[in-house]
């Protein structure tokens, strides 16, 4: 800035205000002002000078205006805010789905860890029935053995002795024998069939057969031993003949296992039922007893190796758990079903469902 004195400029003093009061006006002997930091923001310049003849000028005045950088003008900082906001945003979507994934995979987990519980539960079931059937298994064999052991020292012992054996008592004698050994190999039989199921190398002999004469033959065979143990016996047929293809020998056996099992767990005074009926294609044959009865939760396994159709608190633990698994694996090589209903306290109803012709 200049006076209108150009020839003594640098003998004037010179006074100036940046948007200050009339108190706050400064000196310099320069014509020159420099300003350095400042603020952004709207500026008044006002500047007045003394010559060296005491002579004031009038205030002159310059309005300016220092912008603000970009990147802290009001435009960066809306930018500023929408990208923290998109920021915060994109952060509590990702914070959401690590919590779902979190919250999925925890699931999936429990679901996990439930079911590897329930399959260690049917593990340890599963080696409990196991060694209660070796067990069992153990008895059966044991008994009989004992039995013709027993007999064996017993006769051994009157043979030294001298003792006479009269014809009624060594007759009695080899019944028992008989009967003992009768059921050894029935065991041994089983454990032999059942080998040969699991390996699929068990075979029929499969021909027509009138399966009604069959059932009733098996009845009437078993009924002086099922009413000697003080059981009502019924049979009846709704069809006098129906000739289906089958192995007579097998069905014979699987009858005769479900009227073992019936006699097993019905009381003195029950009652047994075997009952047939046509089904055009089908006959459908069934053992029912007035016994304790299968619980719910049992009746899906009754068919399954080492497991056995009775309670907990059942007196009748007895039986090498294999009569009705063999039985199941013979219906299932004739293309038939069997299944069972039952109540606890009603009895039982093991139903067989056999197609004529399965050849």
């Amino acid at each position: 800035f200049f006076t209108n004195d150009y020839k003594n400029s640098t003998s004037a003093k010179y006074y100036y205000n940046l948007n200050g009061g009339d108190s706050e006006w400064e000196v310099s002997n320069s014509n020159t002002l420099l300003f350095a930091n400042l603020s952004p923001g709207n500026y008044t310049l006002k500047v007045k000078a003394i010559t060296q003849h005491g002579i004031s000028t009038e205030e002159a005045c310059v309005d300016f205006t220092i912008k603000r950088s970009f990147w802290i003008s009001n435009l960066a900082i809306f930018i500023y805010v929408i990208i923290i906001a998109i920021i915060i945003y994109l952060q509590i979507n990702k914070l959401k789905k690590l919590d779902q994934l979190v919250n999925k995979r925890t699931q999936e987990l429990r679901g996990e860890m439930k079911k590897n519980k329930q399959l260690f539960e049917k593990i340890i079931a599963f080696e409990k029935n196991k060694n209660n059937y070796f067990v069992n298994m153990s008895h059966e064999l044991r008994t009989p053995l004992n039995v013709l052991n027993g007999l064996n020292q017993l006769i051994k012992g009157l043979s030294k002795k001298d003792t006479f054996i009269t014809p009624d008592k060594l007759s009695y004698y080899m019944e028992v024998m008989e009967r003992n050994c009768s059921r050894l190999l029935s065991l041994i039989n089983n454990l032999i069939d059942y080998a040969k199921i699991e390996n699929n190398s068990y075979t029929l002999n499969k021909k027509d057969e009138n399966i009604v004469y069959l059932v009733e033959e098996i009845v009437l065979d078993m009924k002086d031993y099922i009413e000697g143990k003080g059981i009502d016996l019924i049979f009846d047929t709704d069809t006098e003949e129906k000739e289906i293809s089958c192995d007579k020998l097998e069905i014979e056996r699987c009858i005769v296992n479900l009227l073992g099992n019936a006699v097993k767990f019905t009381p003195e005074g029950g009652l047994i039922e075997v009952l047939i009926q046509d089904l055009k294609d089908k006959v459908k044959i069934s053992v029912k007893d007035s016994g304790i009865g299968i619980p719910e939760e049992k009746q899906s396994m009754i068919f399954d190796k080492f497991n056995q159709v009775i309670d907990d608190s059942s007196k009748q633990k007895n039986g090498s758990g294999l009569g009705l698994t063999i039985t199941k694996h013979l219906i299932d090589l004739h293309g038939g079903e069997i299944y069972v209903e039952s109540k606890v306290g009603e009895g039982s109803e093991f139903i067989i469902i056999l197609p004529v012709n399965n050849n």
